[in-house]
């Protein structure tokens, strides 16, 4: 009889052993791993809620189409994208982006689309459906009754100012596909929020679209030549009078007269590479003291535009734009540089931060 109890006690405990082995992360980042291979088709309705530092909400649904593209050196996979409030349908295959108008049978491409991802259909594509994040501070797992939640902690953003970064992803006992991810932080002290939602999804032979049918309906379709990037009427000419208040000091208004070389720098908060190129810009102003002026212009959210430029340690001067100046420079990106020579005359436009900048500084140091 005790030989019996004894082996009914280690029977209960091997079982309690694996019961508890099933449900710890290594088991459910392991079977999330298996799923991802053999997923190769998904489809789903999706919505993204984003709240940002200034409290602005977005939300927003849509529908998506995914198929895995190992050959796919940018994404590793081809979309269909369609957000419910835009008039616009977004398709990535093969490297080449399209942007769909079936209200006048139209469509745009475009090549190489790293930023696609943050078009208004690629905003349908959560980062999180073939991969789980690998680098992180600590990761638990909780389970409920139909999902399986990864809690991902991570180390702070110095890049983006991004703190107390937390992400939940729910995995689906059946699927193991993501229904729910959350991703909160605190952005110069502000609490930011991401949501994302999957619905009525739809895996390998259950999606009946494909990313070729929706490419074949363009064949009926007008396709629109891409535009050249017409060139700023600003460049080549004297740099228009600006008045603008100090960002540190509102009351200050500062007369953007030009007497050497300057560089204006058109950023907001909200832009990752603007911050992202906040050091470069500082280097720059550091390198060539003497010989050339470094001035950013913000044009919203200044508590927290203060509260960046003193935590990236900015001692380039900072002004206060508005709406008006934003369409007279003929901003609509953001970052957004100007090289004015000397003579108060704009010679250059930069559209992103590159090593052309600091050639050109020196360029016209030299002359």
């Amino acid at each position: 009889m005790k030989k019996i109890l004894i082996l009914l006690f280690a029977t209960i405990l091997l079982v309690n052993c694996r019961k508890q082995q099933e449900i710890d992360v290594e088991f459910v980042t392991h079977k999330f791993k298996e799923y991802a291979n053999n997923l190769e088709k998904l489809e789903y309705n999706i919505q993204r809620i984003d709240t940002f530092p200034d409290g602005f909400v977005w939300n927003n649904k849509g529908f998506a189409l995914i198929e895995k593209d190992k050959s796919d050196t940018i994404f590793g996979f081809s979309f269909y994208g369609k957000r419910n409030d835009m008039p616009k349908d977004y398709l990535y295959d093969k490297g080449i982006a399209f942007k769909i108008s079936k209200s006048d049978k139209t469509f745009e491409t475009e090549k190489g689309a790293y930023g696609f991802l943050g078009s208004p259909g690629g905003q349908m594509i959560p980062k999180n459906i073939f991969h789980l994040d690998s680098v992180y501070k600590t990761i638990s797992l909780i389970e409920t009754e139909k999902n399986y939640i990864l809690k991902y902690e991570y180390e702070n953003d110095t890049v983006y100012n991004d703190t107390d970064i937390v992400k939940t992803v729910e995995l689906s006992k059946d699927s193991f596909i993501p229904n729910k991810i959350t991703r909160t932080s605190k952005a110069l002290g502000n609490r930011t929020f991401t949501q994302t939602i999957l619905s009525n999804l739809k895996i390998n032979e259950q999606v009946e679209n494909s990313i070729k049918k929706y490419k074949s309906e363009l064949k009926s379709f007008e396709i629109i030549q891409p535009k050249k990037r017409q060139t700023n009427n600003l460049l080549g000419k004297e740099l228009p009078k600006v008045i603008l208040p100090s960002l540190l000091d509102n009351n200050k208004l500062i007369n953007l007269s030009i007497d050497k070389l300057t560089l204006i720098d058109f950023w907001e908060v909200w832009c990752g590479p603007c911050i992202a190129s906040f050091p470069k810009v500082e280097s720059l102003k550091k390198n060539y003291l003497a010989e050339l002026e470094v001035i950013g212009i913000v044009s919203g959210d200044f508590e927290n535009a203060i509260k960046l430029i003193d935590k990236k340690e900015i001692t380039f001067s900072n002004l206060v734009g508005n709406n008006d100046l934003i369409k007279q420079f003929n901003v609509f990106s953001f970052p957004r540089y100007f090289l004015v020579d000397k003579n108060g005359i704009v010679r250059k436009e930069y559209f992103e931060f590159s090593e052309q900048i600091e050639i050109d500084i020196k360029e016209y140091i030299e002359k």
